[in-house]
């Protein structure tokens, strides 16, 4: 199996990469966008990946199923210390302050793209949006002082606060349910039950891992970053919104076809996908009855 995955720290890819108990061909990328080019040009089979850029691709005409959940709310905004959070002023006027300012984010389409357009959008604020190809360059424009604040990942959020920064609005507060990532394959993979099952297994199993022992989980992960993020950071980024799992409830089917309506408005998308153009759950559905565990 072919896995395309992200550097985020708090998706499964990373502890099962490192504990070694799935044989699979790992291939990373910087954005969602560029996973769904991966897939269009048959590179990969399955991957970790935001339900916005795959709906992208659905309405490109790639074939594309999410088949499991990952993690819910994984958008957040942060930026430097002079600007107020929304505990301090309210949601509204934290992102009003961010009026002409400038704002990094991951590739248009990406999830965090969406989510900050819309609420800037909401709150009429006229910033200035850079969109990177790969998010990790993000931090170093914010680091070198050409960027106000971001927009992404608890990774990215963790580091910002690392140089000085603060959230100014916590992934809770941006919208309920987000889908922050799922597991999406192509239309042939669905043929593969028992290959997809034993990775939503395992799958599942390191969600519940980075719930119950995030400590743990970042001494393991941290082997694989080579230096670049430690254990203490690494355990901040899972504790920062540690809603894992790996199931498709309905919150989380409504959150992401709330998403295909944003999508529609953006004029990302053309046409605006129903449930099951998006999602295949039979095989998370029988790993996985019980309730969910995002909340």
């Amino acid at each position: 199996m072919r896995i395309g995955y992200l550097s985020t720290a708090y998706h499964t890819s990373h502890l099962l990469r490192e504990i070694g108990i799935l044989i699979a061909e790992w291939k990373l990328f910087g954005t969602g966008p560029a996973i769904v080019r991966a897939f269009e040009r048959g590179e990969i089979d399955l991957a970790y990946i935001g339900l916005p850029p795959a709906m992208v691709g659905i309405d490109e005409g790639v074939e594309l199923k999410c088949i499991a959940g990952g993690h819910v709310e994984g958008t957040v905004i942060a930026g430097k210390d002079k600007f107020n959070s929304s505990e301090e002023a309210g949601e509204e006027l934290a992102f009003k302050q961010l009026d002409g300012m400038k704002i990094g984010v991951p590739s248009r389409g990406s999830i965090h793209d969406v989510i900050l357009r819309k609420k800037l959008e909401d709150y009429g604020v006229n910033a200035e949006v850079i969109n990177y190809p790969w998010a990790d360059m993000i931090l170093l424009d914010y680091e070198t002082g050409k960027l106000d604040a971001v927009c992404g990942t608890p990774n990215l959020a963790v580091l910002v606060k690392n140089a000085g920064g603060k959230i100014l609005v916590p992934p809770s507060e941006l919208m309920p349910y987000n889908p922050s990532y799922g597991i999406v394959v192509t239309g042939d993979m669905l043929e593969r039950v028992d290959e997809l099952r034993d990775f939503i297994v395992k799958h599942e199993w390191a969600c519940h891992m980075m719930r119950e022992n995030p400590k743990w989980v970042a001494g393991v992960v941290e082997r694989g970053y080579e230096g670049f993020l430690d254990r203490e950071t690494i355990e901040k980024i899972l504790r920062l919104s540690p809603k894992y799992c790996a199931s498709i409830p309905p919150e989380y089917v409504n959150a992401t076809l709330e998403f295909a309506e944003i999508l529609h408005s953006l004029g990302y998308i053309d046409k605006k996908p129903g449930k099951r153009e998006v999602f295949e759950t039979g095989i998370v559905d029988s790993v996985h009855p019980e309730g969910h565990h995002y909340r």
